[in-house]
């Protein structure tokens, strides 16, 4: 098999590459080129992106620039649900500058979409739907407004010479609801424009965040109608940490299902390693505390493999261990700090996308791991999965969908908070 993948990095302000001691210095940022260039470019069938907000991270764009040639794309957030998150309001000017950043800096821009849902009490993380209800009354106005929003989105990019594509964030609490977003929104575009899409993003906060939802959209995306100029449906998953989230996807792709798709995958899990402790190696996530011990040992003998870090595992451990601000204290540049940091994110990176790959090429390594997860006969009959009969076949199979982790957005909010609870 040779499907295209790409892991698309968020968070990088974790990895300080849009710092400008490190983007906008020639030694520091040839040294993480070099790194790019060993760990994570060009991985098999493995594309490296990265990711920034067009709102919060508005600079970050044109700093990343200098690692272009290293990296597949530059992606570029809306900032839409952190603008919400402030408590701020969504203008029409608010839009257009990120519009505009989008057209300079990056090839792919995500839209500004319209979130069909009811919050019923102070209900703010995006895991707990049990505060929210799916709009079905205002489905359709969300969806038009969103079709605007990427109407206005092209002209902006028209206007500034861009090649960069929007991606449509669809919504929908169902496969009826989900494709009715698809055709309002295109309704909305003209239709020279329609192939010009660069891809979708199948948005959860109208159907769910369980397993279950997970397959769901997986399913229902093979059966949007937007394609490119090039007959290819690009998918771009949000917020990918764990494998288990990719495997309806690489099934869709092995049982041929996805036809002329390529998959993009958007994650902060690795980016934040050296905060959050987190490192990827032998297929599995090892977490490690700041005191010393044998886990280091072991990162460090895993990094060298691919990278010659130029340091023991006792200045390494040191350096994971060290902020920017200390090390210059004694230190005269970033150099050696920058380069073990990366070096080490880069690595476990590197380490994720290759599991992948080799469960993408092996049907059956895939269900080692469904077994691992004790779902072994769900993904199994999954690959059976050709139409929406089949799909809805297994879904509704009590031994089957039935048996996978469900977190759905309900349809119907209640009438008071005595209703909801």
């Amino acid at each position: 098999m040779n499907h295209k993948l790409e892991y698309v990095v968020s968070g990088t302000s974790y990895m300080r590459l849009s710092n400008p001691k490190i983007a906008g210095d020639e030694v520091n940022s040839a040294i993480v080129n070099d790194l790019l260039n060993k760990t994570v470019n060009n991985v098999n069938s493995h594309e490296f992106s990265m990711l920034y907000n067009a709102h919060t991270e508005s600079s970050f764009g044109d700093r990343f620039k200098v690692y272009a040639p290293n990296v597949h794309s530059i992606h570029a957030d809306s900032g839409g649900l952190q603008v919400v998150t402030q408590g701020k309001t969504i203008t029409e000017e608010l839009k257009d500058k990120v519009y505009e950043n989008q057209a300079k800096y990056a090839d792919v821009g995500m839209c500004f979409d319209e979130i069909p849902v009811t919050l019923v009490g102070d209900r703010s993380d995006r895991n707990d739907v049990k505060g929210r209800f799916f709009d079905r009354d205002g489905h359709e106005n969300c969806a038009r407004i969103t079709g605007r929003n990427i109407k206005r989105q092209f002209e902006v990019f028209d206007q500034h010479n861009s090649n960069c594509k929007p991606f449509v964030i669809l919504q929908g609490n169902c496969y009826e609801t989900y494709m009715d977003w698809s055709k309002y929104i295109l309704e909305e575009i003209p239709t020279e424009k329609h192939n010009k899409l660069g891809g979708i993003a199948m948005g959860a906060a109208a159907l769910g965040t369980g397993n279950l939802e997970d397959i769901q959209r997986a399913f229902i995306a093979s059966q949007v109608p937007i394609r490119n100029e090039n007959g290819t449906l690009h998918i771009h998953i949000l917020g990918v940490g764990a494998l288990r989230r990719l495997l309806p996807y690489i099934i869709f792709l092995q049982n041929g299902l996805y036809k002329d798709v390529k998959i993009s995958y958007d994650s902060t899990t690795h980016s934040r390693a050296v905060e959050t402790g987190l490192y990827y190696m032998n297929g599995k996530t090892v977490k490690f505390n700041r005191q010393f011990s044998n886990y280091y040992q072991e990162m460090y003998k895993d990094v060298q493999k691919v990278v010659d870090l130029g340091v023991d595992v006792k200045e390494f451990h040191r350096i994971m261990n060290t902020n920017s601000t200390t090390w210059l204290e004694s230190n005269t540049n970033l150099n050696n700090w920058i380069k073990i940091r990366t070096a080490f994110i880069l690595m476990s990176i590197h380490n994720f996308t290759k599991h992948v790959e080799k469960i993408l090429n092996s049907p059956e390594e895939l269900l080692k791991f469904a077994h691992k997860l004790k779902l072994e006969g769900e993904y199994r009959n999954l690959y059976d999965v050709k139409d929406l009969d089949g799909f809805n076949s297994w879904f509704n199979n009590p031994y089957l969908g039935g048996r996978m982790k469900s977190a759905p957005v309900k349809d119907e909010a209640p009438l008071s908070l005595e209703d909801l609870f």
